[in-house]
């Protein structure tokens, strides 16, 4: 049996770990959680919100079984789900995922994370048009939450609506003038034009509200990619080609092929070998840097994530 004093403590460490976890202060949450449960180690609510500290830490493992957890302990617990939800998410779990944000939804149906989080994973399995419904129910429910305005315009870009998505963005800092995720989305912007001083500038401001934020770094990766010789062709590349459609991008990559080996069939039967031969290393060439150019943007990023603080260059 769980005494008073007990009780009043878990209140408090759980208040403080909620604090904490606002402001981005993963580690801090983490230690007050760890001693919470040394004392109550049944705490369900406790073991969810560790999870999800842990996933914001990147540690995945961990937050799965932390999650588990928090669902053995208390299946009604509606923050036990959301845990889960976004830890099947990164699994790639998504059936799974899925199931627990409808339960969420019949739980709690005027909770706005929950259609956001549903949107979220529409969108990581293909289904961006579904997902505009379910950010605008949660618009609707808090016009004025720059979550929700922030996630409108990450949606916006997705879909190539550039100036809805800058409207969004503007929205957001209007409502909160630091909101991380609003200046991202200005700085993705600003990269796409070409300015990449200012894309450079919205990522160390967002980096300074939280130096963890996975998408300041990814934009300030982005940037570096962008400012050099060899990995600026991707990027530009790659920019160009994710604004197409799934479908489209795939037409057009075997559009690019089927030219390709035409070209060379066609110089071969014309008696020019040699000529198809120089096109043949310069398509292998392509291949071979659309191959290594992502893995080493991805190193890049992953060597951010590890540093979570700005290099003096910046």
């Amino acid at each position: 049996m769980v005494s008073g004093g007990e009780l009043m403590n878990t209140s408090y460490l759980l208040q403080v770990a909620y604090q904490r976890l606002q402001s981005a202060h993963y580690d801090g949450a983490i230690d007050s959680l760890r001693q919470l449960l040394a004392d109550d180690p049944e705490c369900a609510e406790a073991h969810a919100l560790l999870a999800i500290c842990l996933m914001n830490m990147r540690r995945l493992h961990a937050a799965r079984h932390e999650a588990s957890l928090a669902l053995a302990l208390d299946p009604a617990l509606p923050l036990a789900h959301y845990a889960a939800a976004h830890t099947d998410m990164a699994s790639r779990q998504f059936k799974s995922a899925e199931q627990h944000l409808l339960q969420l939804l019949d739980m709690e149906p005027t909770e706005p994370r929950y259609y956001r989080s549903l949107a979220d994973l529409f969108q990581l399995t293909g289904r961006l048009s579904q997902s505009q419904a379910l950010l605008e129910k949660a618009l609707e429910l808090e016009p004025d939450d720059p979550v929700n305005l922030v996630a409108m315009a990450e949606y916006h870009q997705a879909c190539g609506h550039w100036q809805q998505a800058e409207g969004f963005a503007r929205q957001a800092l209007q409502a909160d003038p630091g909101h991380a995720g609003a200046v991202v989305v200005l700085g993705r912007l600003r990269l796409r034009q070409g300015d990449i001083n200012g894309a450079r500038e919205h990522a160390i401001w967002a980096l300074q509200e939280n130096a963890n934020n996975v998408s300041a770094l990814s934009l300030l990766t982005a940037v570096k990619a962008r400012s050099n010789v060899f990995m600026g062709f991707w990027w530009r590349f790659n920019s160009w080609l994710t604004e197409r459609s799934a479908t489209g991008a795939i037409i057009l990559l075997l559009a690019m092929f089927v030219v390709y080996r035409v070209t060379v069939i066609t110089l071969t039967a014309q008696g020019y070998p040699a000529v198809a031969e120089v096109i043949d290393w310069v398509w292998l060439g392509f291949a071979l840097y659309t191959f290594t150019a992502p893995q080493i943007f991805r190193r890049a990023l992953e060597k951010e994530l590890t540093q979570v603080k700005l290099s003096r260059e910046f």
